[in-house]
């Protein structure tokens, strides 16, 4: 279900604005860019999203830089469930992946949707549990509950990363074991 040749990995809508009221979002923020980093060395195609950058602004760093840097393709969305975009849907289609991991924002709202619409296309649907928050921790847990209940596999970043290396004493392994073992990255939201 994970093998990082069939994986897709979306950000969901990590904005300033949005941000700015996260629980957990140094957690957040550290984990989604392990992701990245991850997709990156495995050649794993990445695509992110902005709900309404007019009003709630872009990407925030470090995300953004490394989501440029690192070549990911990024939608505008004014819908809840991404896959309600047709560029999204379509673009997600072109990938030919069948396991798309979701992170972001929200985890019971637009993470939420997103992820009942793609298990409802037949993708196998996984949330990085700490790559995602919400406002409320209570919000939070409660699409975690969701989640598994509707059999949308929940699983820490760490655990996708480490499926996908496979082996330690790698270069992979030496690259992201840094990530992993540093500090979280403070983000400095205002």
């Amino acid at each position: 279900m994970f093998a990082k040749e069939d994986c897709l990995l979306v950000v969901i809508d990590m904005q300033e604005k949005l941000c700015k009221v996260m629980k957990n979002l140094d957690r957040t923020v550290k984990n989604i860019r392990l992701l990245i980093e991850a997709a990156h060395e495995f050649n794993m195609p990445v695509i992110y999203t902005e709900q309404y950058p007019k009003g709630l602004g872009e990407t925030i760093e470090p995300l953004k830089s490394l989501l440029v840097d690192y070549s990911a393709e990024r939608f505008d969305k004014m819908s809840f469930s991404a896959l309600k975009i047709d560029e999204i849907n379509n673009r997600i289609k072109q990938t030919g992946k069948k396991t798309i991991i979701l992170t972001g924002i929200e985890s019971h709202i637009c993470v939420l949707s997103t992820a009942v619409d793609l298990k409802a296309e037949g993708y196998n649907v996984v949330v990085a549990k700490d790559a995602t928050t919400s406002r409320e921790d209570e919000f939070y847990q409660t699409a975690m509950d969701f989640y598994n209940s509707e059999g949308i596999a929940v699983v820490p970043a760490e655990t996708l990363v480490f499926y996908w290396l496979e082996f330690a004493g790698t270069d992979s392994f030496k690259k992201l074991q840094k990530i992993i073992l540093g500090k979280a990255h403070r983000i400095s939201v205002v």
